[in-house]
């Protein structure tokens, strides 16, 4: 039986019930990236790590990057979390900024993730502010259905998060 361990990296919280069920769905062991070190994952052949998409980046996906030698021999997979993940083209650009040359063959998920207007703050407000303008700045007839949504969503909070979104994720866990 292959020993799996679910870490997660998590802002606001849709990472982490993501991870939850995630590792509940696979008898995983869970841990929070901040609590863990390679150490704690020796004795494990899969890892799963999740973070939430910030800027492009995944948090906390350098823990797998510093740590892939130790990681060796193990199954890694990831789990990206985040508003605007469905489309290709983010998903792709998200794949470039954080999957450097010896990371390529990790396979990625995206799963959607939730936004509560009252509780973000400082740089991440800024941010969604900036994303929000540069949508908001486009001729009408040039708004995506997608964009819609998302300026809908940064201006009354959304929250995507659904345990029936990791299925496929899971399926891939226990393959």
């Amino acid at each position: 039986m292959h020993r799996t361990a679910v870490v997660y990296c998590s802002k606001y919280g849709s990472t982490k019930r993501y991870a939850e069920w995630i590792a509940e769905e696979t008898g995983a062991q869970l841990y929070a990236e901040k609590e863990c070190s390679s150490r704690d994952l020796q004795d494990y052949d899969t890892i799963v790590f999740g973070g939430a998409i910030h800027a492009g980046g995944i948090l906390g996906i350098k823990f797998i990057q510093k740590n892939l030698k130790q990681f060796a021999g193990k199954r890694i997979i990831v789990f990206a979390v985040g508003l605007n993940v469905e489309d290709e083209q983010n998903q792709q650009q998200c794949i470039e900024i954080n999957f450097k040359k010896m990371m390529k063959d990790i396979p990625c998920f995206f799963l959607r993730g939730a936004y509560d207007p009252p509780r973000i703050s400082g740089f991440d407000k800024k941010l969604m502010g900036m994303v929000r303008k540069m949508i908001a700045g486009k001729k009408n007839s040039e708004i995506t259905e997608q964009e819609q949504e998302l300026l809908k969503a940064i201006d009354e909070g959304a929250d995507y998060v659904d345990r029936s979104r990791i299925a496929e994720l899971v399926r891939f866990i226990k393959e």
